[in-house]
């Protein structure tokens, strides 16, 4: 079945999420990252595309990438193909370790980037991990004064300080959306669904859903649907039926 073309962003900006076959493991330690973050320099420098975020996962990677050359597809290629030759000559993996084609999405506006930015380095958070600022493989720490890969500039100076982009990377980290309307939450997997629900409403009130009164367990479902989450999400999550979620 042939691939539906990558939408093209007006703005250059798009959220990138390279994401490994069958979600295997593609970063076993540091040196593995250290690698890819090194792929991914030097593509920045023979494309011209230029690394606003970065998230480093167990099993995908997140991108905020500034294309204005029309690029992508070639910044992406590069640190793809050669690390997974470099996996496979490493651990004996045959065939390719990223899915093809690469999930991408158009940045639409300077709140649409900022929310994306802020989501990829929420990742950490919304898996359990740690604080944004205290993971080293995302450039969270890049925006305090770390030298990385990232250009910072932009979002700082929208954001207006340091101080600024710190408030505003604090709030909502558990959000699943890199900006309101994205379609990344139709990639989400069961297990990252339910670690955002209970995120949002806390353990013992997610497994307690049917019991609440009308009015506790509509306001937790509309809280569930500000997160980002689909309806057919929160049934799986909650046990509660499509029409009363669909309703509150």
């Amino acid at each position: 079945m042939p691939h539906t073309a990558r939408k093209k962003s007006e703005s250059g900006y798009y959220h990138v999420v390279p994401k490994a076959i069958a979600d295997q493991i593609i970063f076993e330690n540091d040196a593995d990252r250290r690698y890819y973050l090194e792929l991914l320099d030097t593509s920045s420098a023979d494309t011209g595309c230029e690394l606003l975020a970065y998230c480093l996962m167990s099993n995908h990677v997140h991108l905020v990438v500034r294309d204005m050359f029309d690029a992508l597809a070639d910044f992406m290629k590069y640190a793809n193909e050669r690390y997974g030759m470099y996996l496979s000559d490493k651990t004996g993996r045959s065939g390719g370790i990223f899915r093809k084609p690469f999930w991408s999405e158009p940045i639409l506006s300077d709140e649409h980037l900022l929310s994306c930015v802020r989501y990829v380095h929420a990742n950490p958070t919304a898996a359990g991990i740690c604080n944004p600022f205290e993971y080293d493989w995302s450039s969270a720490k890049d925006y305090l004064g770390r030298h990385g890969l990232t250009n910072t500039d932009m979002i700082l100076d929208i954001c207006g300080s340091i101080d600024s982009f710190i408030q505003f990377s604090n709030a909502m980290v558990g959000c699943a959306r890199a900006f309101p309307g994205s379609k990344l939450i139709a990639h989400l997997t069961d297990d990252e669904v339910l670690r955002i629900a209970q995120l949002n409403l806390g353990k013992d009130m997610l497994r307690g859903m049917s019991s609440l009164s009308i009015q506790q367990r509509n306001d937790a479902i509309r809280q569930l649907k500000t997160a980002g989450l689909t309806v057919r999400q929160i049934v799986r999550v909650t046990g509660l039926g499509h029409r009363t979620v669909q309703n509150a």
